[in-house]
């Protein structure tokens, strides 16, 4: 039995990976204007955050049609019709990926096409889809990978810092009250995925505290952890991203490390300057 796995353009996770477990990415699509790009085929995350620093419009995202997942899932199957297919996608709280997935399953009622909704996003939407390729190649049931999906669904972490809230609060990934508290103050707000949704997590008057707080917790979170799985991502913000995962490497030993900038179907809404941290431990585990 072939499974094989599915994802979409608001992942990270390293070129080798997706090479090496033959992992099928559906772009998302950036909108510049009139413009709308396919993430990673049309634009990359470089030319992506130099266009965003000078547009006078804020770009947009689109999540990819039933007809786009209509193609991936017929070509899949044209390949090999006893296929098995894993749709692993990021949150249906913040976008329509996942809803223009189902009714392109719909429309093929004889394959076995199973469609998982994360409630993550970015790198901790990576490491999900990195665990069900791994689980798929050593033989694993999809039983047994959806099962294992929906332990990290509901553990895994996401914490993320971002220069300005403006382009998550432009975007309506975050409540207006928050950004307008941020903006007045010049709060530096450390975030958090909860339930696949954007939520102030706490609130510092300082990038430098917030960065300290965010590291710290993590340590405290993963030390002494067996089966850690850690990734670290960053928007235009490289320098710092490394120098904040060497420290976390320095104290954690993770048996999974990510790290990558994040592309612009996520650019869009986090803008440039954002740091992240996700991670996920086997419960009971220490």
């Amino acid at each position: 039995m072939t499974i094989k796995i599915v994802t979409d353009t608001t992942v990270w996770l390293p070129k080798e990976i997706f090479e090496d477990y033959d992992i099928v990415n559906i772009p998302q699509y950036v909108v510049f204007g009139q413009e709308s790009l396919r993430d990673y085929i049309d634009v990359n995350p470089t030319e992506f955050y130099r266009r965003q620093a000078i547009a006078q419009e804020l770009p947009k995202t689109s999540a990819p049609t039933v007809g786009d997942f209509e193609i991936v899932y017929r070509d899949i199957l044209d390949n090999d019709p006893a296929a098995t297919i894993l749709s692993i996608h990021v949150s249906s709280a913040v976008s329509g990926t996942v809803r223009s997935a189902l009714p392109a399953v719909s429309d093929l009622p004889d394959a076995k096409i199973h469609v998982f909704d994360t409630r993550n996003i970015s790198v901790g939407l990576g490491l999900m889809v990195y665990q069900a390729a791994r689980m798929a190649r050593d033989g694993a049931t999809v039983d047994a990978i959806l099962k294992q999906l929906e332990t990290m669904r509901d553990t895994a972490q996401f914490f993320f810092l971002v220069d300005t809230l403006d382009y998550l609060a432009k975007g309506g990934r975050i409540g207006r009250a928050a950004h307008l508290i941020g903006t007045l103050l010049d709060i530096k707000p450390l975030l958090v995925l909860r339930d696949g949704v954007v939520t102030d997590y706490a609130r510092y008057r300082t990038h430098k505290r917030a960065l300290a707080a965010l590291i710290e917790m993590v340590i405290q979170e993963c030390r002494d952890k067996t089966g850690l799985q850690l990734g670290v991502v960053h928007g235009v913000r490289e320098e710092e991203a490394r120098a904040m995962a060497d420290q976390l490497l320095a104290e954690l030993k993770p048996e999974v490390y990510l790290f990558g900038e994040i592309g612009p179907a996520i650019g869009v809404h986090a803008g440039p300057g954002v740091l992240g941290v996700s991670w996920f431990a086997p419960r009971g585990d220490t």
